[in-house]
């Protein structure tokens, strides 16, 4: 053993009451594997600081605090009590637990794809292809990554991908722990004739899992006669000398001014242990003092004991449940007593030298929110304008789990057909609306994180994307904004939910039936006797909701407005019958109901139907533009009346033109009138002809949403300026995209809304070059550039 560390390991309790056992029992043996696993790790765990120069040091230091921790945390009485297992695995276990923070420098070269091509072995593939898919699931990092390199940002680009692999590093290191512990000491930690290498492996691997795993695991391992080690006590102490570890010495100042810490997360763990300078740690008591420069480091200290506090009160539980399994062992020596909440009394503002007042005044003042308020303004109409996007909400989270379980289908290689049934009908002079699928469905994971959780969706989380990498696939949602399965209780007061996951190819988890009396009631859940995957949803509607008043045909209507374009088969079911309608639902939609009464008049405008199909833009939909033509050529303005009138010897002109506008054509006259008093006055006027209007869907869910200008959107820029009048109905598929507001009836824009923009105009004008003549496109595109539209005006600039 080295000289420094034998002087560290002699500062410590725990190191000093194994050194006791094993010279009064002759057990160098165990005393030199310490030395030797503990030399491995402290000269392994200084490459932390090199491939995570930014996060706190997992080193030497924080090895020998916890072991001084460990020390104040275990009364002397009960340490003397500890079997020699115990003691030693106390310490190889902190020595190795964070082990995983160092992985091979090969491994991080082929994460990077740093290495030549002839290098990597079975294992560097394997190594590169699971750091692949993770890194794919840091979606907006990515992209981030993307435009910075298109700005030639190559520093901050390098960083993000530095920050991913920190994270992969930080992640798996509990997993990486076990392996090397696997591949360096297998068969090395040995304790008389007792194998404790996969106690240990198991014990480092545990701190970084939730404590439920501590539960499961076996609670006394015999390694000889009459000595035991307790595993569950072992990886308890672990999980809370590494939490309480908490200072200044994790974190040197030297190293705080002299490295560029870049990263925020990086930086408030910095920032929180250089704040930290003393504590007090005993069975029964563990108080932490700070003097913090800012609110946001002391707000972040607090946060980090409320973690602590939970870590004590997770180790209280596991310590308590200790049996003896029958073996007559006193695991009252292992039910130590732990402080039940962190002392935060010295965690304050630093005092101004002068004054000696803080330099600022600490009060955990933040925004709230009223559940009930906060529940009651999206339960009305304030923010969701109408009560049938419930219906809405409910559709396409329908379509979402068929077409996940669609895109599982085909990558096991199994037949499925989608399906979702809405049903609205009476019994016992109450109505029910009820939505079903076939589709992937829920268990009690899903529930509890996802289908409960306001704002929190699936499809946006980690879990989803691991899941969509580790098939090498893709997914893209039709669910937009929205509140979920609260926004059902605008239309109803309770609602029940029966429920089945697919997991795998061939298997299901267990069937449940999930009863709701109101949002504010709690969740009655219960087994179900659902045999297929899926869900079925069925509200009890309120005496009076937004389909009482509809006929059949009127609620089949209503439907087809909500999905014009289902994306899979949808049934629709009432008192009097059923109807199946798909797709080619929207393919047979007519423009008519799109155009006013002034598109029947065509003398002197060519009315021209426009395919918007394209599958580059994910665009599919049909449109129509009114063209001025005068002799068969397009023209920018027509004379239809200009006439002298001759009144008591005076000249009176009566006019009629058309001519272009912004998204329509307009009509000028000037007519004569007479007044009581007999004089006669010229008056002009105009109106708006061929007025253009939009039908717009997303992914196949209507949004209510005139993209032309008009009284509700009179705010907005989301808006598009067409030199003519062009109506049209198009559905947004997956290679395109727009974001909207929280009700769903607004487009913000962005970056997204230029681009589709850009791309409609773009299919407009090759449309129209392809349909009119050579001439005629010339003409019309002269006259377009008279136009202020100019976005239009330079996209039909690069169709000449």
């Amino acid at each position: 053993m080295n000289e420094y560390l034998e002087n560290q390991l002699n500062k410590s309790v725990v190191y000093q009451q194994l050194k006791d056992n094993c010279e009064r029992n002759n057990q160098h043996e165990v005393l030199a594997l310490v030395a030797k696993v503990g030399t491995f790790a402290v000269e392994r765990l200084k490459t932390v600081i090199k491939n995570m120069p930014e996060f706190t040091l997992h080193d030497d230091t924080h090895i020998f605090n916890m072991l001084t921790i460990i020390g104040k945390l275990i009364p002397q009485e009960n340490m003397r009590k500890l079997s020699t297992p115990d003691l030693f695995m106390l310490i190889v276990s902190v020595f190795l637990h964070d082990i995983g923070m160092a992985p091979d420098e090969k491994h991080i070269l082929a994460w990077k794809n740093q290495l030549p091509e002839t290098e990597y072995d079975e294992e560097l593939k394997e190594e590169r292809e699971k750091f692949a898919r993770f890194r794919l699931t840091y979606t907006h990092q990515l992209a981030d990554i993307e435009r910075l390199e298109a700005e030639q940002e190559f520093s901050k680009a390098q960083l993000l991908e530095d920050y991913i692999v920190t994270e992969y590093i930080r992640t798996t290191h509990s997993i990486r722990a076990r392996e090397i512990i696997a591949k360096y000491w297998a068969g090395e930690i040995v304790y008389q004739d007792t194998d404790l290498t996969e106690d240990l492996a198991t014990i480092c691997f545990s701190h970084n899992e939730s404590y439920t795993y501590l539960l499961q695991m076996e609670t006394f391992r015999v390694c000889g006669q009459d000595e035991y080690l307790c595993i569950p006590f072992v990886a308890t102490v672990l999980r809370l000398a590494d939490i309480i570890d908490f200072d200044p010495k994790r974190t040197p100042s030297v190293l705080f001014s002299h490295l560029a810490v870049k990263n925020p997360v990086s930086l408030s763990e910095w920032k929180k242990h250089q704040s930290i300078n003393a504590w007090t740690i005993s069975p029964r008591k563990l108080l932490f003092s700070a003097q913090c420069e800012h609110p946001a480091i002391e707000a972040t200290i607090l946060a980090f004991c409320d973690q602590i506090d939970e870590e004590l009160r997770n180790g209280t539980v596991i310590l308590s449940n200790l049996s003896d399994e029958g073996m007559d062992i006193d695991v009252e020596v292992y039910k130590i007593p732990l402080p039940p909440q962190v002392d935060r009394r010295k965690i304050q503002a630093k005092k101004d030298i002068i004054s000696g007042k803080s330099i600022y005044r600490y009060h955990d003042t933040k925004f709230s929110l009223s559940k009930k308020q906060i529940i009651d303004l999206l339960m009305g109409t304030k923010l969701y304008g109408k009560p049938e996007v419930a219906l809405r909400e409910l559709l396409q989270n329908s379509i979402d789990a068929c077409l996940l379980r669609q895109k599982l289908s085909e990558l096991w290689g199994i037949e499925y057909t989608p399906k979702v049934n809405v049903s609205l009908y009476t019994k016992n002079n109450v109505d029910y609306l009820r939505v079903s699928d076939n589709g992937v469905g829920m268990n009690q994971h899903i529930i509890d994180n996802y289908y409960t959780n306001v704002g929190c969706s699936y499809y946006s989380s980690r879990e989803f994307s691991e899941l969509m990498v580790s098939f090498k696939s893709s997914f893209t949602p039709i669910s937009r904004f929205g509140i979920g399965i609260l926004s059902c209780f605008m239309v109803c007061d309770s609602m029940e939910v029966t429920t089945r996951r697919i997991r795998e190819r061939f298997e299901c988890d267990e069937a449940l039936h999930i009863s709701i009396e109101g949002y504010e009631s709690l969740f009655v859940i219960s087994d179900s006797d659902k045999k297929e995957p899926g869900t079925d949803t069925i509200l009890t509607l309120r005496p009076v909701h937004p389909w009482d008043r509809m006929n059949e045909e009127e609620f089949m209507q209503c439907i087809k407005a909500i999905v014009p374009n289902p994306a899979v088969q949808i049934e629709i079911e009432t008192n009097k019958g059923s109807e199946l309608y798909s797709s080619d639902y929207f393919d047979d939609l007519d423009l008519e109901p799109l155009l006013d009464y002034s598109w029947n008049n065509t003398k002197n405008i060519r009315k021209i139907d426009i395919d918007l199909t394209c599958e580059e833009y994910g665009f599919k939909g049909r449109g129509c533009i009114g063209i001025l033509t005068k002799n068969g050529l397009p023209a920018e303005e027509i004379e239809i009346l200009s006439k002298d009138v001759e009144i008591d010897g005076e000249i009176y002109t009566l006019s009629s033109n058309i001519k272009y506008k912004t998204n329509c054509i307009t009509e000028t006259s000037t007519s004569i009138s007479v007044d009581e008093d007999g004089e006669i006055d010229t008056n002009t006027s105009w109106s708006e002809r061929f007025k253009s209007k939009s039908s717009l869907s997303i992914h196949g869910i209507e949004v209510p949403y005139n993209l032309f200008p008009d009284y509700s959107n009179r705010m907005s820029k989301a808006v598009l300026k067409i030199p003519f009048p062009f109506s049209f109905r198009l559905d947004i598929g997956v290679n395109s995209d727009l974001n909207l507001n929280s009700a769903r009836d607004q487009i913000i824009y962005d970056e997204k809304w230029l681009t589709f923009e850009e791309n409609l105009y773009r299919i407009i004008c090759r449309r129209l070059k392809d349909i009119l003549s050579s001439s005629d496109w010339k003409i019309l595109n002269e006259i377009i550039q008279k136009n202020n539209t100019d976005t239009f005006c330079r996209v039909a600039n690069s169709f000449e």
